[in-house]
Parts: C-alpha cells; structure tokens; sequence
C-alpha cells in the first residue's frame, strides 16, 4: 500500500513538473510569435516606406515599374506570413498534435505545411511561407505523399481534412 502511495505521489510530482515544463514551452512559444510578428510587421513599414521612396525618384518609368512591382511582392509576402502566423487555433493545434502522433516521421516544416493544406492554402502560398518555389513546394507535397502512407490517387488536402474532422 505504501508503495502504491509513493508511486502516486512521484507520478503526481512528474505531472506537475510536467506541466511547468509545458508551460514554459507555451510562454517562451508566445514570446517567439510575438517577435516574429513584430518583426514582421516592422518589414512591412520598411517595405512601404522603401516604396514610397521609390515613387518619388525621377527614374525611368519602366525600372520604377519593376522596382515597385518587387516591393509589392514583398509586401505581400510579409502579409501573407503575419497571417499565417496569427491564424493557430486551439483546433489547429489538436489538429497538428493529432497528426504528429500519428505521422511521427513528419518534420517540423512538413507539418506546418500540412497546417497550411488543410487551412486551404495554395501551393504557392504555403512556398513563400516556407521561403521556397511553387516547384519546391510540389517536391515536398510528394515526399508528404508518401510519408503519410497514401494512395497514388489519395489527395493529401483530402486525407488532413478527413483527419482534422476526426478529431
């Protein structure tokens, strides 16, 4: 009987080391998200300040055109990323836990593409999240084909929403 009550009482203090250690992951996670958007957000008034100058330069009108155009590309990938980063929900995050437990040969970067497939995101979206090309992103989609065990005509949007309302 004893025993089973100092056994009760290490798991007890296991789980409450456990979640401290739990905790403090989230603390330092949200601290890591509110940099990042920040950082974010200080790029993009770079971003538009650089464009603002650049309209005021007396250059020719076809370079001006091409430099505004990569300004706004930019811009638009700076706000693409802010959105991307906000939009976690509590659900988002059963949904990641869930499919972690179940694929647990998915990397960091793979499953926070699966986040973006089942939030509808498109591939060219998700590749400037990720900092890489359309083509890239089709390479990595392949390799998560597989990885997640499915069938030459299973869609990988398909399978992660089925998994998501299974949750």
């Amino acid at each position: 009987m004893n025993a089973q009550v100092e056994q009760t009482g290490k798991s007890s203090f296991d789980y409450e080391k456990e979640i401290a250690a739990l905790r403090t992951r989230v603390a330092n996670q949200d601290l890591e998200l509110t940099r990042v958007s920040t950082a974010i957000a200080e790029k993009t008034n770079s971003l538009r300040n650089l464009l603002d100058q650049i309209h005021a330069l007396e250059i020719d009108t076809a370079v001006k055109r091409l430099m505004t155009d990569s300004c706004l590309s930019l811009i638009e990938t700076e706000t693409i990323e802010k959105r991307l980063n906000i939009e976690l929900t509590e659900s988002d995050s059963v949904f990641l836990s869930k499919l972690q437990k179940k694929h647990a040969n998915l990397n960091q970067r793979e499953l926070r593409i699966s986040l973006l497939v089942k939030l509808n995101y498109d591939t060219r979206e998700i590749g400037r999240s990720v900092g890489i090309s359309t083509r890239g992103m089709e390479s990595i989609r392949y390799r998560m084909h597989k990885k997640l065990g499915l069938g030459k005509h299973q869609s990988i949007k398909t399978y992660l929403s089925d998994l998501a309302v299974a949750l």
